[in-house]
């Protein structure tokens, strides 16, 4: 599959590395050659300078004949020109990253009227991931499959935990409707068996229904109270996706702005908050602005340290939650585990949803690949498909198909039924299926198989 990106930003230069490493031909079109140079020492991809809306310039890169073509600068008008020239130059897919809510609701027209397929909004996936923090409070990570009705969510075990000593078959004998998928321990990712100790300060992550996950996060030290009151610095754009959906679920809301011309846009498009013009990072001032009150810290502000700092202090601070958005997650190893809670990286959001299409555009048409998400840097992925008839996985039931190493069999959904698979239970055509993979790319559900049930 050849793939032409256009924009070497975070988000570029983080599809060319995913895309590189799964063997597509990439080409990365940008304006600034120190970037294509630095880029195409490091990976093995193809840069051609200049303006990606250019006709000439995608010529250049051979966008004819491409597979797909992702625009993915910072500017919308520029990505949105050169999908629309993408697509007149006979580019089979077209997917361009937008930002603002005018281009963001307007995708029927796009796709029917000029040709995008697809229309990306980081900040919007990012405010759909703290919206999901809120509904999972004890949760680091929460990743939605099957519309909706199934989660896999990470929980980090506390000092002092009733569950630290306890083996993996023994949490799940007493919780049977939880399936413990990936152990997160040293910044490594553990695929956990039955005899796997659970460790202070490890990383789970999980699925089961609402309940099971309650108890455990319990288990874990967690006090699943909800949510009533959240203190927001930095008025992003991430922020006014946000506040509406907070607003929904009843929360009281004051937000820190350090651009008067920004706090007085907040407050006149949402009068129901309190905006105070303000340095949120500042520490006499969060003091004075009653942070330790808060249910839940939100830290929006487009620096990376500034953002850490904060979320650092409000935890200090006694906050139950802290939610940060970082640009590069890399920072977060610096520091104690325990003292963060939910990261946002939103080019990593949209980078995931941009991988879930390819791979459904890779796919023959007897193929159901229904949706994907990275859960580590170690190579540990979440790949949702259905089941068809003819596939080798309903052979036999679970315990008798032979899996590859680091596969597990994390849900089945069955029209409304949610079934926690066991080793008796049967995959049918039609059931959803999620899976959880280390080190492996699933394209359909029969490459779980290590070789042909018996």
């Amino acid at each position: 599959m050849e793939i032409v990106i256009v924009g070497g930003g975070k988000l570029g230069t983080s599809l060319c590395r995913d895309f590189a490493n799964e063997g597509y031909e990439i080409v990365l079109i940008d304006k600034d050659q120190a970037i294509l140079d630095s880029l195409t020492d490091d990976i093995d991809i193809r840069g051609v300078s200049g303006n990606g809306s250019s006709r000439e310039v995608q010529l250049e890169a051979d966008v004819p004949d491409c597979d797909v073509f992702i625009a993915v600068t910072p500017n919308d008008e520029t990505n949105l020109i050169a999908g629309i020239v993408a697509n007149r130059l006979g580019a089979k897919f077209c997917i361009a990253r937008v930002r603002s809510p005018e281009y963001a609701d307007d995708l029927a027209f796009f796709k029917k009227e000029v040709g995008v397929d697809m229309l990306i909004n980081p900040d919007a996936l990012s405010a759909a991931e703290i919206v999901r923090g809120f509904d999972y409070p004890a949760a680091s990570m929460i990743e939605p499959f099957a519309n909706g009705r199934v989660t896999l969510v990470k929980i980090r075990v506390n000092r002092g935990a009733p569950i630290i000593g306890r083996t993996v078959a023994s949490v799940r004998a007493s919780i049977p409707n939880l399936l413990l998928c990936v152990i997160e321990r040293n910044f490594k990712a553990v695929m956990p068996t039955g005899s796997t100790v659970i460790q202070e300060d490890d990383q789970i992550q999980l699925t089961g229904d609402a309940d099971a996950i309650d108890e455990f996060s319990h288990l874990c030290g967690h006090i699943n109270r909800r949510w009533h009151s959240a203190l927001i610095v930095g008025g992003s754009r991430i922020s006014f996706y946000l506040i509406p959906a907070l607003l929904e679920r009843g929360i009281n809301i004051k937000l820190i702005e350090r651009n008067p011309q920004t706090a007085n846009r907040l407050a006149i498009e949402f009068p129901q908050i309190q905006v105070i013009i303000g340095d949120g990072t500042n520490q006499k001032f969060l003091r004075e602005m009653h942070l330790a009150k808060y249910d839940v810290a939100i830290a929006l502000t487009h620096i990376d340290e500034e953002n850490l700092m904060f979320s650092l202090f409000a935890h200090q601070q006694g906050v139950r939650k802290t939610i940060t958005k970082v640009n590069r997650s890399e920072l977060t190893r610096l520091l104690d585990p325990e003292n963060l809670d939910l990261i946002i990286v939103p080019h990593i959001n949209a980078g995931d949803v941009i991988i879930r299409y390819i791979r459904s555009q890779e796919m023959s048409k007897a193929s159901a690949f229904e949706n994907y998400a990275r859960l580590s840097t170690d190579g540990v992925e979440a790949s949702e498909f259905i089941a068809l008839e003819g596939d080798r996985v309903t052979s036999a039931p679970i315990k008798q198909l032979r899996l590859h190493q680091g596969i597990v069999i994390t849900n089945i959904q069955r029209g409304p039924k949610r079934i926690i698979p066991s080793g008796a239970d049967w995959i049918q055509p039609d059931d959803h299926v999620l899976i959880v993979s280390s080190g492996r790319r699933l394209l359909q559900l029969d490459d779980i198989l290590a070789e042909k049930s018996q």
